[in-house]
């Protein structure tokens, strides 16, 4: 076991060697971000659906198992998306980010892999129960119990789709998938891409799975080490965290740890995007800061009606939105500093958008393999970004 200092030298030295050893430097974040111009849409999909929620409760063996499935308007087939949510979130979780890709053209399952949602704890046992049960939701035994879940959830939608009798899933496009997760739901996608777990048997990950993006990707100190654990991720990934994405269940408790994926897997399409002011609850895809803490937020609320969700329909010219900050335009109303302390709204919304924009070009990239979107990853995003977020990719 390592003493408590030397966990922190260890970080230090993850920490130091991540910042020497990426592909691009990171950024300085200014502190003077007062008179930031507001920002510009970033990527956009070249075309915008409309998308309606289905909210059910799967029965996979001996499990049962909560999904929304968010499906675009429009004929023809849309790659899926899997997404597993954070622990003690539920299927409707995420909102933030699976309404975007879903109007971006991607059949999003949200998946509720874990039964914490089901038997959370109150507020007032969070800070000595919901520690100890957060250690072991997240430990070698359940990240197999998860990943088997997983595999069963997968074969459940193909047998779904398969099925003249099973409506909402002949539409989804199995060939071209990816797997999203957050939190714990990211320690799983990032087990499914290949990280080596002592005692687990690895994931029979399916050929037609094209990348990976890994929201506040899980690491420690416990096991093998890094480079050991993440040698054998060869599948696409993309890492997203933040200088100050900690969990309030006190695990990770240095961001800095959370870059260990990006710096130990092999080259081939790895991407870090690294915000400079959002917290750990922002990367659940919570819409508003607002949101933090309560049950639901209001468009949970009103997914869980099984209603459409508006959307923007049509197409969007894709080139003129490319580039940085313009003069028009932008969320408005935001503090003057996004950088210190809690995130105002419209910087909280700002933080989204970074993360709406890459993680879509990133799957329109891989998934779709379109090439506009793959040229904006590498010649426009950090111009885009500014100083509010970095880029980085090997």
């Amino acid at each position: 076991m390592l003493t408590k200092y030397q966990r922190t030298i260890a970080i230090s030295l993850v920490f130091a060697a991540l910042i020497s050893g990426c592909a691009h430097p990171p950024k300085h974040r200014s502190e003077a971000a007062t008179a930031r111009q507001p920002l510009s849409p970033g990527y956009l999909s070249e075309q915008r659906h409309t998308v309606s929620s289905t909210r059910e409760s799967w029965t996979l063996a001996n499990d049962t198992v909560d999904v929304m499935l968010m499906m675009p308007s429009g004929g023809g087939d849309f790659p899926l998306i899997a997404y597993l949510p954070g622990l003690g979130e539920s299927a409707e979780s995420g909102m933030a980010w699976r309404r975007s890709w879903a109007e971006a053209g991607y059949a999003v399952l949200s998946i509720q892999l874990d039964s914490v949602a089901r038997t959370r704890p109150s507020k007032a046992e969070r800070s000595d129960e919901f520690r100890d049960l957060a250690r072991e939701q997240f430990s070698p035994q359940m990240l197999d119990h998860r990943q088997s879940v997983l595999q069963k959830a997968l074969a459940e939608v193909k047998r779904r789709k398969d099925s003249s009798e099973v409506t909402g899933f002949s539409h989804i496009d199995l060939v071209h998938m990816a797997i999203v997760g957050f939190d714990i739901g990211a320690q799983t996608a990032m087990f499914a891409a290949g990280e080596g777990i002592g005692g687990v048997e690895p994931f029979p990950l399916p050929e037609t799975v094209r990348c990976v993006v890994a929201l506040s990707p899980y690491a420690d100190f416990s096991g093998a080490g890094f480079e050991q654990r993440f040698k054998s991720v060869h599948v696409p990934v993309l890492s997203v965290t933040s200088m100050e994405d900690t969990d309030l269940y006190g695990l990770v408790t240095s961001a800095a740890i959370r870059r260990a994926p990006f710096e130990y897997m092999p080259p081939g399409q790895k991407y870090l995007l690294s915000l400079f002011a959002a917290p750990h609850a922002l990367l659940s895809g919570k819409e508003t800061p607002e949101d933090v803490g309560k049950g639901r937020t209001r468009d949970e609320r009103q997914a869980s009606t099984n209603g459409s969700d508006s959307g923007r329909g049509g197409k969007r010219g894709r080139g003129a939105n490319r580039g940085g900050r313009s003069n028009g335009g932008g969320t408005g109303g935001k503090a003057a500093s996004p950088f210190s302390g809690q995130p105002s709204p419209g910087a909280w919304e700002e933080q989204l958008r970074y993360v709406q924009s890459v993680t879509t070009a990133y799957l329109d990239a891989l998934v779709k393999n379109d090439s506009v979107a793959q040229k904006w990853l590498e010649k426009d995003a950090r111009r885009w970004l500014g100083d509010g977020a970095n880029l980085m990719f090997k």
